[in-house]
């Protein structure tokens, strides 16, 4: 009996008290500011990685929360707002934070200050090995990290493709044949026409595009266009591609191709009209794979991904690389913020995203290509990046630099039959001279 009840001591006594003395070091703390969240697959990641790096690194206590639990919204002017004011204060609350090219362009304007992020953020070119674990072309060069002052923030994890996605229902019922490569301008307007032609007799009319006001679709439309009839030389006469592109355009409005589109209509109520046959085209990113899947599940088997449209064939693919964190330079849990992002860089991490999301990642020496998948969106990505050559995401890149930049406003009047191309040309003149 003694010797039974010493053996449940002991027990107890290595259960409880032994892992209490086997630390090696204080527990760390980390607070981390998660992104993803209700995306379906990309919020599984976030999840699996938490709890495979808090195993893994148990001397790290991570307090976790999305950034939609942190902020007044999920926006990237709520989260510039909030990191101005935490840089203002010098009270660093969060370890690792939610960053991108706009939210830090956001607080530049909120500091008065284009370089912050020398100041205030970590450089990730400065931390040994880091830059190994990406792909060369982001890291390397001259002009690389511009868009957030030259600072490299964070991993490059996520990267998307620009894509005309349609719904093939709606295709066959029109009696159209999308072409899914090298689609041209004519084509494009071919289709409107098409569909012009059916709302006059149809019990329920079909847009042509899917769109809401705060989607940036048809500035992406007009950049694609633009790159496509733009010379490759930056310092050639871009003026004739921009007329191509407001020519286009104005074409476009002249056949009702938005009639559903209200000042306060959400992305969801955008895919939904996709989904339930209501549009043939919306214009957005690949990485909307995953809140498709997650909220429209059924609907996705419809679904086919499309080149933008172009005037001629396109060189080159229009989409980026985005870094998802940063780790405050003043970070008390430095170290340990650091860790996770070397976590988050790891060729594991770059299989299980492509896997997980259908879209092209930033991290290097990733174990599955995605140019070798099966699926549709895998074959477009396959497809699309063949002999091309990127061209960043317009509202990655500098777009108030950009000489499609000043029509972009004018862009949804258009659409509407409001303004014709002749009277937007000629304020585009007029503001040019």
């Amino acid at each position: 009996m003694q010797k039974h009840l010493k053996f449940i001591l002991i027990s107890l006594l290595c259960f409880y008290v032994l892992p209490v003395f086997a630390q090696d070091g204080p527990v760390q703390q980390l607070r981390w500011m998660g992104h993803w969240e209700g995306e379906g697959l990309r919020e599984q990641l976030v999840r699996e990685v938490l709890d495979d790096f808090t195993f893994e690194n148990q001397d790290i206590r991570v307090q976790f929360k999305f950034a939609a639990d942190v902020l007044p919204e999920k926006s990237q002017s709520a989260e510039a707002a909030f990191l101005a004011d935490m840089i203002r204060s010098g009270n660093i609350t969060w370890d690792v934070v939610w960053m991108d090219a706009l939210i830090y362009r956001k607080v530049a304007v909120l500091l008065n200050d284009p370089d912050w992020g020398r100041k205030y953020l970590v450089d990730f070119a400065e931390v040994p090995g880091f830059k190994e674990t990406q792909k060369p072309f982001l890291v390397d060069g001259p002009d690389c990290h511009k868009q957030t002052g030259g600072v490299f923030t964070g991993p490059y994890i996520e990267g998307f493709f620009y894509a005309l996605w349609y719904n093939t229902e709606v295709a066959a019922a029109l009696g159209l044949q999308i072409r899914e490569e090298e689609m041209s301008a004519d084509d494009l307007l071919s289709y409107a026409r098409r569909v012009d032609e059916y709302n006059r007799t149809a019990d329920v009319p079909v847009s042509l595009f899917a769109d809401n006001y705060n989607s940036g679709a048809f500035g992406r439309l007009a950049y694609n266009l633009f790159n496509s009839a733009a010379p490759e030389d930056s310092a050639g006469n871009t003026e004739p591609a921009i007329r191509q592109v407001l020519d286009t355009f104005g074409k476009l409005g002249r056949l009702h191709p938005v009639l559903y589109s209200e000042p306060k209509g959400t992305w969801l109520d955008t895919a939904r009209r996709l989904t339930e046959n209501k549009a043939l085209f919306m214009i957005e990113p690949t990485w909307r794979y995953n809140t498709l899947k997650d909220s429209f599940p059924q609907s996705l088997r419809k679904l086919r991904l499309a080149q933008m449209p172009g005037f001629q064939k396109q060189r080159y693919y229009a989409g980026g690389f985005i870094p998802v964190w940063a780790v405050m330079k003043n970070s008390p849990n430095r170290a340990a913020a650091i860790r996770l992002m070397q976590f988050w860089s790891r060729p594991e991490i770059a299989e299980k995203w492509i896997r997980y999301t259908k879209s092209p990642t930033g991290l290097a020496g990733n174990l599955y290509d995605p140019e070798y998948g099966n699926d549709l969106f895998a074959e477009y990505q396959r497809k699309l990046a063949l002999n091309r050559t990127l061209k960043p995401d317009i509202f990655i890149s500098e777009s108030d630099r950009s000489p499609i930049n000043p029509v972009l406003r004018s862009l949804r009047p258009l659409l509407r039959g409001e303004i014709s191309a002749d009277e937007v040309y000629r304020k585009f003149e007029e503001k040019s001279e």
